[in-house]
């Protein structure tokens, strides 16, 4: 046995020789200070099995262990290996158990990206790897060389939240300690790959001491705990933390696990149902408060279809309805009726001429004329913009082809400014008449506004 707390202050590389009987080397508490060391070499011992080399301190673990070929058993916790050289046990080709908590390994073997620490380790058959601040995943390779002949892993006291390894790749494993890590419960995945591993008896998991839960989310968890061949610590009851926010036992949850499923079950459908009526009611205050923008829109997405504008306008009736006041009745008869009706072909719907039916309240007939025309011309003058009738005969039409500005032609007869003309009008592209076009006894055809017309009459 070596001296408890020897103080050594040797640089490079150590040579020690045991004597050749020596079976168990206790050298726990040995203290090298500011020591830059490339390898400890044991020399003279061919029985030696067991190693404990427990809180005995370097300033790392840079370095190699070479002699300890015939080595079972090793103890290196407490080590401070948060810098790892990955050949560090190389030459301890048959050892069957290494113990190494509390070493900084979380750190350490976040570098050994070719996973050479734990190579060539083909007899290892158990792993202590407690309380070393591990949080993610192992590597799939870390373990490679022990695939099978590992059957014990020891995790206890790391901060991991799920099984930090594929348990399926293992052929030999049967005792799994994860004990007080940050696991809130096992999923599917996890639970199916240790029914596969520990399908046969005396297999043992260990969950202790993790702040599980009892929630929906794991109540297939729970009822697992207590339908598991695998043997559990504490008989599979733990203390979790329920949806209320209570401590309980899994054991508790499961006594009462139909009642759980069912609160989760309407927990869930009055979620979906608050949501969707949450969803539907928003929906219904947009559209009202922008009810003219989701007109514009549908009319846009669906009426901007040339197929779709086509066979809708076969089907009217009419080609244009035409609104207009009582002063400006003769040049809607006289010029305007003459050009587009005899002259062009063109079909207008005039209230005024019969073209509803009789005894038809002019409200009325207003509101179902409309809809059988292709276009609204809108004839502006002083009376117009004055008129109540027509301002609401104008809006009327303006909102009935919203978002199809071609549908819509305004005619200036007088010379109206901005302020008079109403503001549902007023954006809308319109056809000047000079005085010569106002005349009533008089329709040149040549003439550019007739032509302006005709053009829009036939987009």
């Amino acid at each position: 046995m070596l001296d408890h707390r020897a103080i050594f202050n040797t640089r490079s590389d150590w040579s020690i020789r045991l004597p050749s009987t020596l079976e168990f080397l206790n050298a726990s508490f040995i203290i090298g200070r500011n020591n830059v060391i490339n390898s400890i070499t044991i020399k003279g011992i061919t029985r030696l099995k067991i190693i404990d080399f427990t809180y005995s301190s370097l300033d790392d673990c840079n370095y190699t262990v070479n002699g300890i070929q015939n080595v079972l058993i090793l103890n290196i916790s407490h080590f401070k290996c948060s810098l790892l050289n990955p050949n560090l046990l190389q030459s301890a080709v048959n050892l069957e158990q290494l113990i190494m908590e509390s070493s900084s390994l979380s750190i350490g073997l976040k570098f050994d990206n070719h996973s050479k620490f734990l190579h060539g380790l083909k007899r290892l058959q158990y792993i202590d790897f407690s309380r070393n601040a591990f949080e993610d995943r192992f590597r799939i390779s870390t373990f490679k060389s022990q695939l099978d002949s590992v059957q014990s892993l020891i995790f206890e006291g790391n901060l991991f939240t799920s099984v930090p390894l594929n348990l399926e790749d293992f052929n030999r494993l049967s005792f799994l300690n994860i004990r007080n890590n940050k696991i809130a419960y096992l999923i599917t995945k996890e639970i199916n790959a240790i029914e596969v591993l520990f399908r046969k008896s005396n297999r043992t998991v260990l969950l202790e001491g993790n702040p599980l839960v009892c929630t929906c989310a794991s109540l297939d968890f729970v009822e697992w705990l207590f339908t598991i061949k695998v043997k559990l610590d504490s008989n599979g009851s733990y203390s979790c933390v329920g949806n209320d926010g209570n401590i309980t036992t899994t054991n508790a949850v499961y006594n009462r696990l139909r009642i759980f499923r069912i609160r989760c079950i309407t927990t869930v459908w009055v979620i979906f149902s608050v949501t969707l009526f949450g969803v539907l009611l928003l929906f219904i205050l947009v559209g009202y408060r922008y009810k003219l923008h989701l007109q514009y829109f549908c009319l846009f997405i669906g009426m901007a279809n040339p197929l779709f504008l086509k066979s809708k306008e076969e089907k009217l009736e009419y080609d244009a309805y035409v609104a207009y006041c009582d002063g400006d009745y003769e040049w809607v008869y006289g010029p305007l009726r003459i050009f587009l009706e005899e002259t062009r072909n063109f079909k207008l719907l005039l209230l005024d001429r019969g073209d509803v039916l009789a005894g038809e309240h002019r409200l009325f007939a207003l509101n179902n004329s409309i809809p059988k025309c292709k276009k609204i011309i809108l004839m502006i003058s002083k009376e117009f913009v004055n008129n109540d009738w027509a301002y609401y005969e104008a809006t009327v039409g303006i909102k009935h082809f919203l978002g199809l500005q071609a549908r819509i032609i305004v005619i200036n007869l007088e010379n109206i400014t901005k302020t008079e003309i109403p503001q549902c009008v007023l954006q809308m592209m319109s056809l000047d008449a000079n005085d010569h076009i106002r005349k009533t006894d008089i329709l040149n055809e040549n003439n550019i506004f007739w032509k302006c017309l005709d053009q829009a009459m036939k987009r």
